[in-house]
């Protein structure tokens, strides 16, 4: 399996319709997906068996935690343990991009 390597800027997709992921690699032991989100538009708290990565690249919005909502924005990590709700809302008035790297 050789590395991928890519420019995000170049793969920003939305939909109209809802959260859009662009999946940029799926290796033997994770998959790295990037997603889009208009304003308005959210993935539903839900819950993986691997660890989770979110890196925010662009936009604002909200973390939806199993028992908390923090803002997020251009900067913000967010590391995810397996069985742990997670989702998030673009509560801004711009596209919300953020790079989801995924174990398992």
């Amino acid at each position: 399996m050789e590395t991928v390597s890519c420019d995000y800027r170049e793969l920003i997709a939305y939909s109209e319709q809802k959260a859009n992921k662009v999946v940029l690699a799926e290796l033997a032991h994770s998959r790295t997906t990037l997603w889009c989100l208009r304003p308005g538009q959210r993935i539903e708290p839900h819950v993986h068996a691997g660890d989770h990565v979110w890196v925010v690249l662009e936009g604002s919005g909200e973390y939806l935690g199993a028992s908390s909502r923090r803002p997020i924005a251009p900067g913000s990590v967010l590391a995810v343990p397996a069985g742990e709700a997670h989702g998030v809302v673009n509560s801004g008035d711009t596209g919300l991009v953020f790079l989801s790297i995924s174990a398992g």
